[in-house]
């Protein structure tokens, strides 16, 4: 019976490596500066069906489990910025029979929004001038910003960016982010300790005035 690693290996696996990353069956990897890129092939539990799965995770943080990332290990869904390849905004499947054609088929035409999409999601991510270096708080809070897709929830992805400045010096905004993933926590208690901590490490090493943090109740 064929296998839709094979198809994988033969049609998309190519334009991959071609871009530095490295892997095989259906997760493939690469480092690209302070990130790690994660691309893997998601079937769907009823068959029939696949999706592509793109992850982007700092090197500087944590990955989901709070482990240091591994660029040789880690998997998608463990990178803290993700996103399904796709020609829109919404989700997209790729169909196929349980024939090695239309494997290839379908396939191939993953391969092709990866070349059209996904070099370019990947880019726009990429590089010191990426906006998950650049954002400011004010523009965080107030939705003036794009990912490109990439992101999970807004406490995450706040404290993904508090972590992200405190690890290059940046306090003020390691502070003003963590305080966002705070003022959103609502029901995510497991956070709260981690954040309030880092709140008061960051605060403690900046200008009197320039924080004004107190704890919530």
């Amino acid at each position: 019976m064929p296998r839709l690693e094979s198809s994988i290996k033969e049609h998309l696996s190519p334009a991959l490596r071609s871009d530095g990353f490295f892997g095989s069956g259906r997760t493939f990897r690469r480092l690209s500066g302070d990130f790690i890129h994660v691309v893997n092939v998601q079937g769907s539990r009823f068959g029939g069906m696949f999706a592509v799965n793109l992850g982007i995770q700092p090197r500087c943080i944590p990955d989901m489990l709070g482990n240091s990332p591994d660029t040789t290990k880690i998997r998608e869904e463990l990178c803290e910025f993700r996103r399904r390849l796709s020609e829109t905004t919404s989700d997209q499947w790729w169909e196929h029979e349980a024939t090695k054609e239309s494997m290839d088929a379908a396939v191939r035409a993953a391969a092709s929004v990866y070349m059209t999409a996904g070099r370019r999601l990947f880019s726009e991510l990429s590089g010191p001038e990426s906006p998950l270096n650049k954002v400011t708080p004010a523009q965080f809070e107030a939705g003036h910003f794009s990912f490109s897709g990439f992101r999970i929830t807004k406490v995450r992805t706040a404290r993904s960016l508090a972590l992200m400045r405190q690890s290059v010096g940046n306090l003020a905004d390691a502070n003003a982010f963590a305080r966002i993933a705070l003022a959103n926590l609502k029901i995510a208690h497991a956070f709260r300790a981690e954040l309030e901590a880092l709140c008061r490490a960051t605060e403690s090493k900046l200008p009197l005035g320039q924080a004004d943090w107190d704890t919530p109740s």
